[in-house]
């Protein structure tokens, strides 16, 4: 079982790979058969980044930084203590800067050290579903000593694993603005990803890694949701983008929500247009 999980998500992050390298979205992606989307995503990610920084090989940290990107990951390691931001900025410091010659994608792999947190994550399933990136984060921080993802997550976080088995808190929704609405990406067949990626860094701010992370879910999902905002803001940030956009060629869709999306996929963090318009200091896990 594990090396067939092993297998399917080597071909989750050659798949992801690929169509970055192709520079087109396709409508429908097929998923690795068993494959969860939002580790798919992550993983496909964690790929991108290598790549981007000249590594030939997918580290625990690319996957960890990747997953942190993650929802669900970001209120788990809140939840623990730490700041998943805090978290993305050490790692992304660890790493090398992006390399001027970035790898070869067609060549990535996964390493020892990531290949073995991929096992030990299937392993907490105990084969009966597919790995979360929970399951990916908590396997990280069991790592051998030596992993700088497992040292980072050690000393900033109380154990992830306890805290994930724990009965979930209910999100407090103490909103004094009242109503809010989603922006919500949605995929089509000719806008280039890295045009998408462009897009999200100019006008919501965003790092690459987290634009990639977005159009990956949106190319995988159908569509995404980037937030929730007071009417007025999310309607500056649809036409704000939209007219960009349009400026640059893209014939993308961005409206205001609810996103199809039966993963129940968001955006980690508020984009920057968002922020301005409330007034108030980002909002970040």
């Amino acid at each position: 079982m594990r090396p067939l999980l092993v297998g399917l998500l080597l071909l989750a992050l050659a798949t992801g790979l690929a169509i970055l390298h192709r520079r087109r979205k396709r409508r429908s992606r097929t998923l690795p058969r068993g494959a969860r989307l939002d580790t798919t995503v992550v993983m496909c990610t964690a790929g991108y980044d290598a790549t981007r920084r000249g590594q030939p090989v997918v580290l625990s940290e690319h996957i960890v930084l990747a997953a942190l990107y993650d929802r669900q990951v970001a209120a788990l390691v809140e939840s623990a203590g730490a700041s998943a931001a805090s978290l993305r900025s050490e790692l992304d410091q660890h790493l090398p800067a992006s390399s001027e010659t970035p790898a070869d994608s067609a060549g990535i792999a996964l390493s020892p050290a990531a290949a073995a947190i991929v096992e030990r994550a299937e392993a907490r399933t105990g084969g009966w579903r597919p790995p979360s990136p929970i399951d990916l984060v908590v396997a990280a921080q069991s790592a051998a000593e030596g992993c700088f993802a497992a040292a980072l997550l050690t000393r900033a976080c109380r154990d992830l694993d306890r805290a994930s088995r724990e009965p979930p808190r209910t999100p407090e929704r103490g909103d004094p603005t009242g109503e809010r609405v989603e922006v919500v990406f949605w995929n089509d067949d000719v806008t280039k990803m890295e045009a998408v990626q462009r897009l999200l860094v100019d006008c919501f701010g965003k790092d690459g890694l987290e634009a990639t992370h977005f159009m990956l879910t949106v190319h995988f999902a159908g569509s995404a949701a980037a937030g929730a905002y007071p009417p007025d803001a999310a309607a500056a940030l649809v036409a704000r983008a939209t007219e960009v956009a349009r400026d640059r060629g893209m014939p993308i869709r961005i409206t205001l929500g609810p996103a199809a999306e039966e993963m129940g996929f968001t955006w980690a963090t508020e984009p920057a247009g968002a922020t301005e318009a409330l007034g108030r200091a980002p909002s970040t896990p």
